[in-house]
């Protein structure tokens, strides 16, 4: 089986576009999200009606949790406002389906959480903490999103380069992955959509990921960034 798996769209349509279209270019047998389909872009809606008729998998992100009354937007900054265009505009059938979800699942042997293995939600997994989360995670291939960054981390506290285009064989023990961010900017660059004008000529980020091969390779889909940010100021979204 070949997957696509992708994280952190963030309401933003075009880029989450770009990563639809380049997943069935490539042929792959599925999608799976990460999670976080809303929070900081113009098309709440849009995104999570596009994840749930395309991905067979798809977990609740901390922003998505903000939307189903589960978490205050206060407690995400800056995201509130988009948040509470969320809720404001999602339908009941789609917010039904939202609460339906979990922030973790286990499929095709591989263990999948927003965030991380101690905590599906909240937790941010990096260089520092990679090994704790490794030691904690059953399956031999794990997936995270929630950091925005693409990532790779072996059990002996490497951080393995990820090179877009290249395979990266995980065949042999612990892998914990990140695919990197659909429609958020990369980290440490300040800001939302000015960060987003940088990233979007290189694209959104989503993984594809061999289960027969045991392979994964990180691949960026080019788009657009003019009209979600034109929409989003419209809405009094747009951090400028």
């Amino acid at each position: 089986m070949r997957l696509a798996v992708f994280g952190d769209a963030h309401a933003h349509a075009e880029a989450l576009d770009a990563v639809l279209a380049a997943a069935d270019h490539a042929g792959v047998d599925a999608l799976w999200s990460l999670g976080d389909m809303i929070g900081g872009g113009p098309d709440p809606a849009y995104v999570v009606r596009a994840t749930r008729e395309r991905c067979r998998v798809t977990l609740m992100g901390n922003h998505d949790y903000a939307a189903t009354g589960s978490v205050e937007p206060s407690r995400l900054g800056d995201a509130a406002a988009s948040l509470e265009l969320a809720r404001a505009t999602l339908s009941e059938d789609d917010l039904a389906w939202m609460r339906s979800r979990r922030p973790a699942a286990r499929r095709e042997g591989v263990q999948c959480w927003h965030g991380g293995p101690r905590n599906p939600v909240w937790e941010f997994v990096g260089p520092s903490n990679a090994h704790a989360c490794l030691a904690v995670q059953k399956a031999d291939l794990g997936l995270a999103a929630h950091t925005h960054v693409a990532a790779a981390f072996t059990p002996d506290r490497r951080r393995v380069k990820v090179r877009v285009g290249e395979p990266l064989d995980v065949s042999g023990g612990k892998w914990l992955l990140n695919p990197g961010a659909v429609g958020a900017p990369v980290p440490p660059r300040r800001g939302w959509f000015g960060a987003l004008d940088v990233d979007a000529a290189d694209g959104a980020f989503w993984l594809e990921l061999d289960l027969h091969t045991h392979t994964a390779t990180w691949r960026r889909a080019p788009y657009d960034p003019r009209p979600a940010r034109e929409r989003a100021r419209a809405l009094g979204l747009d951090d400028a």
